[in-house]
């Protein structure tokens, strides 16, 4: 579902022989219309227990489970005359199963992708494209994932996208995205921004950066804002994004990238460096190959003064990040590099992995890992926190065949004195943040189909 930065293939018909038999009907006009259709399926069954869950007062259990199921719908039309294309996808349902009695207003609480709200039947993505010679525009509702969930994981936003290759290797990219407009006739709570980048494959190399600019919509005191919303966090911010990739002989596949955040313009009384004012570093180091029927990786994850991490990034672990924009894990009880900006907080992951192909169909992964959090003190105290937590994870998934694929996965997180929890929008928010004293588990059984 994320949006690729080259041309998408066009030309795969249908292949049905109910649809051709009708279009040998249809006029000269029609015929030149071609058509593909997808299903995307989800369903999966969770659990996270805690004892930091069980908290004095509070009636509710030190575990929950649920099961949830995502259905989507995807359509494309190629107008074979001028090659304009219409892409298309649409959400038939999203969400954790609370019972008949729906209560929908918008869309649930519990669901996949309560992040891009609307009704239970939604339009999940929706974009024409347009050449003009080798130019490519697309204008709508798009998906887009960008230094590998690093900076972004299957999100969805309303953009105009041009592409402009200037050779096999080398294509420019700018973009218009619009981010946020929550009220009407309330400017500072715009989240738009513009995008210039480039993505590049020399010497078998993959290359690409982005330069990103927020509009500055709002400046000053956050809390001194009058519109109902808030205004945008990151109003006015500048953010570099990039990465390089290539493959170190036979050994292995080298991946670099980071996030670069500064110059924004929404402050706090704290003068924290918060909201991005200042500079706010985040990177990672990736290293995966494989040997014989082993697949290996070992990566190093880190942000120092509030630097920005996708929740949907890989960390090799099923609780930590691992939770896409819009395609919600229901198994990620923390997410990092969410403060955006605040000084003097760091955090960092160094983990490795190891995968087993029993079969060509069967695979199974364990992980282990460290999380590193230094948490600064609050404004005028003293206590800040440092602490360290080790975390194990372990996932068997099966491909049944090239539709239907399988996988279970398990995972711990011990206790952190420094972080706090954070839930995810298919579980729902938790009874409490705080796992100092408590370590954390989850684990998913789940089925997905595509076609």
């Amino acid at each position: 579902m994320a949006l690729k930065w080259t041309q998408s293939k066009l030309t795969k018909a249908i292949g049905l022989a109910s649809v051709v038999g009708a279009a040998s009907a249809l006029s000269p006009a029609a015929q030149a219309l071609k058509t593909d259709f997808g299903v995307e399926y989800r369903a999966t069954g969770f659990y996270a227990q805690s004892g930091a869950f069980d908290v004095a007062g509070d009636p509710r259990n030190d575990n929950d489970n649920g099961f949830a199921h995502l259905i989507r719908v995807k359509s494309d039309f190629l107008d074979e005359d001028t090659g304009i294309s219409l892409h298309t996808s649409v959400e038939l349902a999203g969400d954790r199963w609370v019972g008949d009695q729906r209560g929908y207003t918008g869309a649930g609480a519990n669901a996949f992708n309560a992040n891009n709200k609307g009704d239970n039947v939604r339009l999940d993505l929706g974009y024409v494209q347009i050449p003009f010679g080798h130019t490519v525009v697309r204008v709508g509702r798009q998906a887009t994932s960008y230094n590998n969930c690093f900076l972004v994981c299957d999100d969805r936003r309303d953009r105009v996208l041009l592409i402009q290759p200037f050779s096999k290797t080398f294509q420019v990219l700018a973009i218009y995205d619009r981010r946020r407009d929550l009220d009407t006739f309330e400017n500072t709570d715009n989240g738009d921004q513009f995008v210039f980048g480039f993505v590049s494959k020399p010497m078998g190399l993959d290359i690409s950066a982005l330069y990103i600019k927020y509009l500055k919509n709002y400046e000053g005191d956050i809390t001194q804002a009058t519109n109902t919303s808030g205004p945008y966090a990151v109003s006015g911010a500048d953010l570099f994004s990039g990465y390089i990739s290539g493959n170190i002989g036979e050994v292995a596949k080298a991946t670099v990238g980071a996030n670069y955040f500064t110059n924004g313009k929404v402050t706090t009384p704290a003068n924290n460096g918060q909201f991005v004012t200042e500079d706010a570093l985040s990177q990672y180091i990736r290293l995966e190959g494989s040997v014989g029927v082993m697949d290996w990786g070992v990566q190093y994850v880190g942000a120092q003064d509030g630097g920005y991490i996708s929740p949907g990034f890989d960390t090799y672990s099923s609780l930590i990040q691992n939770n896409p924009e819009s395609t919600a894990n229901p198994t990620s009880l923390y997410t990092m590099a969410q403060s955006y900006g605040v000084e003097g907080y760091d955090e960092s992951v160094l983990a490795g992995k190891l995968t087993w192909n029993v079969t060509p169909k069967l695979a199974i992964t364990g992980a282990v890992g460290q999380l590193d959090i230094d948490n600064p003190a609050p404004p005028g105290g003293n206590n800040s926190v440092s602490d360290e937590s080790t975390f194990y994870d372990l996932q068997l998934s099966y491909q049944v065949n090239k539709t239907l694929r399988t996988w279970v996965t398990y995972g711990i997180l011990e206790e952190n004195e420094a972080g706090a929890l954070s839930g995810n929008t298919l579980l729902g928010a938790l009874p409490s943040a705080d796992f100092s004293q408590d370590d954390v588990q989850a684990a998913s059984v789940n089925l997905a189909v595509s076609f």
